[in-house]
């Protein structure tokens, strides 16, 4: 069994063939983004921090091919951790889709999200999948335990545990605009 944190954070290079990269932010030009906010289920009330990035969920006609990008991912990671006894989820989000624009970033968090899963589909994250869609854009570096910089490129997909032993953020682009997306098992 794998002891380091690091072990459990699995990236996949070149996952996603970058011509679907291209087409999948193509499709995005046209749709809506709003400021992402971190939800506090102590006060259930939701923040946005300074420069923080967009988001949207946009049902785009790529999402449904994406999605299945992300099972497989899902199904590879706990595969090659030797999960035998893992069955299944529950459940999984589609992707969601993140724009960081010049001078935005995201916040350093952990994907315990409370807010997420509401009505039919309830449930707390227990694997994150996190893909870069683009590599035209200056800084938006992914650090994970406030000094591991994470080097996703265009067409990689990540996953890991999403609990508060992987604490990560983006950082601060300096030009062009990030696109990226994030999904979410329970």
């Amino acid at each position: 069994m794998q002891k380091d944190l690091m072990s459990y954070a699995k990236v996949y290079k070149n996952f996603v063939d970058r011509e679907f990269c291209q087409e999948i932010i193509d499709q995005l030009k046209d749709v809506e983004f709003r400021q992402h906010q971190f939800y506090n289920v102590h006060t259930d009330s939701h923040t946005s921090y300074d420069k923080e990035l967009s988001i949207s969920n946009a049902d785009i006609p790529a999402r449904q091919a994406l999605t299945a990008h992300v099972w497989k991912a899902y199904h590879r990671y706990t595969s090659e951790l030797g999960f035998r006894w893992f069955g299944s989820w529950e459940g999984f989000s589609a992707p969601r889709f993140n724009r960081y624009d010049v001078n935005t970033q995201m916040a350093e968090h952990c994907d315990h999200i409370h807010s997420l899963f509401d009505g039919p589909n309830r449930g707390i994250p227990t694997m994150t999948a996190l893909g870069c869609l683009n590599n035209d854009y200056e800084g938006g570096d992914l650090i994970m335990w406030q000094d591991t910089k994470i080097d996703l490129q265009a067409g990689d997909i990540m996953v890991f545990p999403s609990v508060f032993l992987y604490p990560h953020r983006i950082e601060e682009i300096t030009s062009g605009v990030r696109y990226s997306y994030v999904a979410w098992a329970w």
